[in-house]
């Protein structure tokens, strides 16, 4: 089967490889066909910290976002189903997939593959949103519009924030209206927060950059007192400094969080249930699709974004 592995920092080499032991599968487990992949962010990140040159990393790293076809089964997914959502290890970049299935969920016919693709980073931002509790009314800032930063901007409407302003140095006025955005703000975090009213002016702010401290401390700068600030883009280091003192004096919530494994599933039975009401968001989410062979173009493409490119997907069928 055809595997890639990461051989140095963000370059990818197609292998061929033998393929998983369908009889080896644990309990709980299946065996995917790839079908379709989305491009994350993090994966972006851990592909920029490459392994050593003495230590290639795993076939198949690094992608997680995946819809597949059961070809085995040890679990209650029959041979045949289409189902999408995480792999556990994030080594989906391989042509058949083990993943644990309590983190996928099947899909009708009424999304393709690629745009099923969607299905797991809305399952992570609508987990999110249900933590945050009743949002009706909230004035709502998301800091950073990448695909995850503008499926938050759409939840958060949804779900009756207004306004909800977005913020990114990459031109979203495109696509602004299209995920319920009221205001975007094409400066850098730091620039937008310092020019807001002292004491914090939104309710609930969403950071969806990650892997650097200044935009969380952008973030507390403009939460309002009694506010939420979500922080879910992913950290890069293990520490981060937080003003305690302004979280405090505010008595700001501060939450964070990834989706439990035990959680996933019903996560994402919410964001297939979420589709069916907005049908037409996948088709402005998804904007790039590129043929399994071009793995390192897709990930060059992904690292670098620009207006009119959201998110970035691998069809597994061309």
């Amino acid at each position: 089967m055809w595997a890639y592995r990461l051989e140095g920092p963000l370059r990818f080499e197609r292998h061929e490889i033998d393929p998983p032991a369908a009889e080896l599968l644990p309990d709980g487990s299946v065996l995917l066909k790839f079908r379709a992949g989305g491009v994350c962010g993090s994966d972006i990140a851990r592909c920029k910290d490459a392994p050593p040159t003495h230590a290639p990393a795993t076939f198949g790293w690094s992608l997680h976002e995946i819809v597949g076809e059961v070809v085995a089964t040890n679990a209650d997914l029959a041979v045949g189903t289409r189902v999408a959502g995480w792999v556990g290890d994030t080594t989906g970049l391989r042509e058949f997939v083990p993943a644990a299935a309590n983190q996928l969920a099947e899909f009708d016919e009424t999304l393709d593959d690629v745009h099923a693709v969607a299905l797991q980073p809305l399952a992570c931002v609508l987990w999110a949103m249900s933590r945050l509790g009743d949002v009706s009314g909230a004035r709502a800032a998301v800091i950073g519009l990448g695909p995850i930063g503008l499926l938050f901007a759409h939840a958060l409407r949804d779900a009756g924030a207004s306004p909800v302003v977005g913020v990114d140095t990459v031109d979203r006025s495109d696509v602004a209206s299209t995920f319920g955005i009221d205001d975007f703000v094409g400066r850098t975090s730091r620039v937008w927060s310092r020019a807001q009213q002292p004491g914090g002016s939104f309710d609930v702010v969403v950071e969806a950059i990650g892997h650097q401290v200044g935009t969380m401390d952008d973030a507390i700068t403009v939460t309002a007192p009694d506010g939420t600030l979500l922080y879910f883009g992913n950290p890069d280091d293990d520490y981060y400094p937080v003003r305690f003192g302004t979280l405090m004096d505010r008595n700001i919530t501060l939450r964070a969080g990834r989706t439990p494994r035990q959680d996933r599933r019903a996560a994402l039975e919410r964001a297939k249930a979420y589709v069916a009401t907005y049908p037409r968001l996948l088709d402005a989410y998804v904007t790039d699709v590129l043929p399994i062979t071009r793995v390192q173009a897709a990930y060059d493409k992904a690292s670098r974004p620009t207006a009119g490119q959201l998110k970035v997907v691998l069809d597994g069928s061309a």
